[in-house]
């Protein structure tokens, strides 16, 4: 073991942890691109007050990195230096009152949006076309088909990287395009939305239409994470992928890595050499479509750990 390693075992056991933790713990099974590097500690915490007890100990030299479902992650071939933590079944649950919906921040986006649709609930049909966690989508304001995360949210319970307990209310500067603006610094455990009772017929109508865009237009069983660049809508009126397109870029390939047919922002890997691979590829796509069409692109797949 080396020192972080030592530091956190000793957290661990000195507090009899029930939760589950790894040392040089792989994690090629925790990203959509089926490949990267290993988590120097791996740890999923038992409950939200464990987390906060690990987080509050462990010091200020150990780095905090949370993963979710892992389709929006390229996980670097060097791993993933300090704690990575994957909230688990402790934070699935899902309940809602007169006037809000509560959801833990491991719970999918797509079950959050079946729960909706079994009580009525309006307003989330667009989760079931988003493969993450409501965790995710909170810390991303995750969006499709005209609707973003940030329409429903109302506040989020969260730890800091010290084990400190805050919630975040809704305001109009906290969330941006695809970003927040200070969840990237918290851990969020749990997430209240706006209860809105809608048709039922309605609800599920719109599922289906955003399902069955969603097959048309995106790549389905292959090794792919979404979305690879943001849609530059402060510098161009055309889409990422459109950018990609015009750009003469759509066949590119790289050692096994490509855009999918369907759909030119969508990376595609074939290949289990390399997760720094995945990241050439976009760097280069970038590159070019700087180069050619004098726009900046910009990465909408997180990029963690170590080249």
């Amino acid at each position: 073991m080396n020192e972080n390693q030592q530091i956190l075992n000793e957290i661990f056991l000195r507090n009899k942890v029930k939760g589950k933790y790894k040392f040089d713990y792989n994690l090629s099974k925790h990203s959509w691109f089926g490949i990267g590097g290993n988590a120097e500690i791996f740890y999923t915490p038992s409950s939200l007050e464990e987390l906060q007890l690990v987080l509050s100990t462990k010091g200020e030299d150990i780095d905090v990195t949370v993963i979710g479902l892992g389709s929006n992650i390229i996980i670097r071939d060097g791993g993933i230096p300090g704690l990575v933590i994957r909230l688990g079944n402790e934070f699935s649950n899902i309940y809602h009152d007169k006037n809000i919906v509560f959801a833990g921040a491991a719970v999918q986006d797509k079950v959050l949006s079946k729960y909706c649709l079994k009580n009525s609930i309006i307003g989330f049909e667009f989760y079931s076309g988003i493969p993450g966690t409501v965790g995710g989508a909170a810390r991303m304001n995750a969006g499709c088909f005209g609707s973003e995360t940030k329409d429903i949210f109302i506040k989020a319970k969260c730890v800091s990287n010290k084990g400190e307990l805050m919630e975040l209310n809704y305001s109009e500067e906290l969330f941006s395009y695809r970003k927040n603006n200070f969840l990237d610094k918290h851990i969020v455990c749990e997430v209240q939305f706006n209860k809105e009772i809608g048709d039922p017929l309605i609800i599920n109508k719109r599922i289906i239409e955003i399902n069955d865009q969603r097959k048309d237009t995106q790549p389905q069983k292959v090794m792919t994470a979404g979305s690879t660049f943001k849609n530059p809508i402060d510098r161009s009126e055309l889409k990422a992928w459109q950018l990609i397109d015009k750009a003469g870029l759509r066949k590119y390939e790289l050692n096994g890595v490509s855009f999918s047919e369907k759909h030119a922002n969508f990376i595609v890997n074939r290949q289990k050499d390399s997760a720094n691979l995945i990241e050439d590829f976009g760097e280069n796509i970038k590159k070019e479509v700087k180069s050619r069409l004098d726009i900046e692109l910009e990465w909408e797949i997180k990029i963690l750990g170590n080249r």
